[in-house]
């Protein structure tokens, strides 16, 4: 049995140099089961050693062009030994500053890397799951602004209930209370127990042949 306690685990901000590991030892493992990913590539129980090498590199490659353009926050969980063993991510929904700059050209620093896509991948279920989820998200903000929107929480398997997701809920519940926000997050179903610890409330879901999707909402609670 794995004695390890949250204690043993260490919060702070990622570098582009941590993507590789993140997305190989982190991100990849964790969504495996989910909705999303099963949704994305049907053929999950099937996929040879090298197709998976494929998906791997791209969701690499998407992690670094994410880490270098910079419009989101980042934390990553490390083990004593400095490997990475959880991740997360979290950007600021600001809707009328995004009206107000209608029309104009979003700046990028770099071009996504990731212009390939993997042999696997079943685009139009992608495409079509994507459409859905961003219906949902676009139905419960649609009304509101400056919100903190949840894009990236995994924990390696293997690290899982160990406290890991709790310790990076905590620091984005914290930020997100101290700047008076509200959260929000498309919840994978292991993730709903999560989310629902650190007060966030189920408001609909989005349905797929491998589970649903929950949506969540989390009111804003300034802290003193």
């Amino acid at each position: 049995m794995n004695s390890m306690l949250q204690t043993d685990f260490k919060l702070s901000d990622v570098e582009v140099s941590d993507a590789q590991d993140i997305g190989r030892h982190v991100e990849v493992p964790a969504m495996q089961n989910g909705p999303l990913y099963r949704t994305m590539f049907p053929q999950f129980n099937t996929v040879t050693e090298a197709q998976m090498e494929q998906i791997t590199r791209w969701y690499i490659e998407m992690i670094e062009d994410a880490f270098e353009v910079r419009e989101e926050r980042f934390l990553k969980a490390c083990s004593a030994d400095g490997t990475p063993v959880g991740f997360c991510g979290w950007t600021v929904i600001e809707q009328n500053h995004d009206q107000q700059q209608a029309g104009e050209p979003r700046k990028r620093e770099k071009a996504r890397k990731a212009s390939w896509l993997p042999d696997t991948l079943d685009v139009d279920g992608w495409v079509a799951l994507s459409k859905d989820l961003k219906a949902e998200r676009c139905r419960v903000l649609k009304d509101l602004d400056s919100i903190c929107r949840l894009t990236f929480m995994a924990v390696h398997p293997k690290f899982q209930r160990q406290g890991i997701g709790s310790m990076m809920m905590q620091r984005i519940c914290e930020e997100t209370d101290q700047q008076g926000r509200s959260a929000y997050v498309l919840a994978a179903p292991e993730g709903v127990p999560l989310y629902s610890k650190f007060g966030f409330e189920i408001v609909g879901h989005v349905e797929t042949a491998h589970g649903a999707i929950t949506s969540m909402f989390r009111p804003s609670r300034r802290s003193c």
